[in-house]
C-alpha cells in the first residue's frame, strides 16, 4: 500500500482573495459624491437665478441698485391700487377723466373710476422734473403715491404725470 498522503481527496480551492470589502465601499462614495456635485450645481444655480430675479424686479441688494421695496402690490396688505384697504404705496397707472380744484377723478386700466385729493403737501413730477398741479389735465397718464382713505379715494402725496 502507499504511505499516507493528506493531499488525497477532493481538491480544495484556494480561500477567495480580500477584495469584496474594496466594492462595498464604491457604490456609496460614488453616490455621496453625485450627491454632492448635485448640490454644487443647485446651490450655483439657484443663487444665479435669484440674482436675475432681484436685478428684475429691482430689489435691494439688486446689481442694479434699484429700490422698488417702497411700492406695494394691489391687494397685498398696505397696498394701493383697485381692491386694496389702507396703508401707503404706489397706485396703478390713471388716466384723468377730469379736474375740479384739489379732486382728480380718473380711470384705472380696469375701466373703475377714482377719486384723487390732492393737498397743499401734494408733490407733482412730470417726465422727472418738477412740475406744478396745472401738468395734471384731463387725458393725461398719472402715478399716484399716497394713503387710501375708507371710501376708497386716495390722499395723495405724490403725483407722477407720464
Amino acid at each position: 500500500m502507499y504511505p499516507y498522503n493528506p493531499y488525497d481527496g477532493p481538491a480544495v480551492p484556494p480561500p477567495p482573495l480580500e477584495t469584496a470589502p474594496r466594492r462595498r465601499w464604491l457604490l456609496p462614495a460614488v453616490l455621496a459624491l453625485a450627491f454632492v456635485l448635485t448640490l454644487g450645481v443647485g446651490v450655483f444655480t439657484g443663487a444665479s437665478l435669484l440674482s436675475n430675479a432681484q436685478a428684475a424686479a429691482g430689489l435691494p441688494g439688486s446689481p442694479n441698485g434699484v429700490n422698488f421695496s417702497r411700492y406695494s402690490l394691489a391687494g397685498a396688505p398696505g397696498a394701493q391700487g383697485p381692491g386694496s384697504h389702507g396703508g401707503q404705496g404706489q397706485c396703478d397707472a390713471y388716466t384723468v377723466s377730469s379736474v375740479s380744484g384739489n379732486t382728480i377723478t380718473a380711470k384705472a386700466a380696469d375701466g373703475s373710476s377714482i377719486t384723487i385729493h390732492a393737498t397743499s403737501s401734494t408733490k407733482y413730477t412730470k417726465g422727472g422734473q418738477s412740475a406744478s398741479a396745472s401738468a395734471v389735465t384731463p387725458g393725461s397718464q398719472i402715478h399716484v403715491e399716497g394713503a387710501r382713505n375708507n371710501d376708497g379715494s386716495i390722499t395723495a402725496t405724490q403725483i407722477d404725470v407720464r
